[in-house]
């Protein structure tokens, strides 16, 4: 069973979160893209996000909450919109989830959500993989949970949602050090949620300093892919 340590991420977000993050803005802007696309007006919204940045001036009624506590709304909605806050209570039961989520969407209603899916960060993981087998004899899980889009739009389709549809949008961003790469990630609360903890080597330390500055010094960059999925279903 894939155990999160969500006290640490929680904390890491209240600790580092900055709205305006890459990933942040960029979900924040394909939900405001897929929402101007939509003929059906929209009177109540469900907000699974504190820091989804859309426009909800035209919302009559909107409610913020977390997914845990979607049990304890009252009534229905218009729309769900999430902008990434699914991506691991998804990977872990999204069965459950979207059986949740639809229990508070009225009819011929709008569910809208990014993921971020198993494409991404390959260049990363696969350097943190060799670094991991050279130093521990063995591999750590660093990054994720990702998702893959596949298997979402089968657990929508089981769940009756209809029209699923998923926008994928690709981001290419070079970093000029390490330290860049993992200050983003901070602020944005998905780092180092997994529950295993490796041990400290200083080793570790040396071998991957050395690696990424000779990435920077051949290339002037370190490549970091991620793919977004954004789905549309419908009650």
């Amino acid at each position: 069973m894939n155990e999160f340590n969500l006290k640490k991420r929680n904390v890491r977000r209240k600790a580092f979160f900055d709205k305006n993050n890459l990933l942040e803005k960029n979900g924040s802007n394909l939900i405001s893209d897929k929402l101007k696309l939509m003929s059906k007006k929209i009177q109540n919204c469900l907000i699974l996000d504190e820091e989804l940045s859309i426009d909800v001036s035209n919302f009559k009624n909107t409610k913020i909450i977390n997914i845990n506590d979607i049990s304890t709304v009252e009534g229905k909605f218009d729309a769900v919109i999430s902008n990434f806050s699914l991506q691991i209570p998804l990977f872990l039961n999204s069965n459950d989830i979207f059986n949740k989520i639809l229990s508070k969407l009225d009819d011929n209603s709008l569910l809208c959500f990014n993921t971020i899916t198993s494409n991404s960060m390959k260049t990363l993981q696969n350097i943190f993989l060799e670094i991991d087998e050279k130093i521990f004899d063995g591999v750590y899980r660093r990054f994720g949970p990702f998702l893959e889009t596949t298997k979402l739009i089968e657990d929508l389709n089981k769940s009756k949602y209809k029209d699923v549809v998923v926008g994928i949008d690709n981001l290419e961003i070079n970093y000029s050090s390490l330290s860049k790469i993992r200050s983003d990630f901070r602020k944005f609360g998905i780092s180092n949620i997994y529950n295993e903890k490796p041990r400290f080597k200083k080793d570790f330390l040396k071998l991957t300093n050395k690696i990424f500055s000779k990435l920077i010094d051949n290339h002037k960059y370190i490549p970091l892919e991620i793919e977004i999925a954004t789905f549309t279903s419908w009650k």
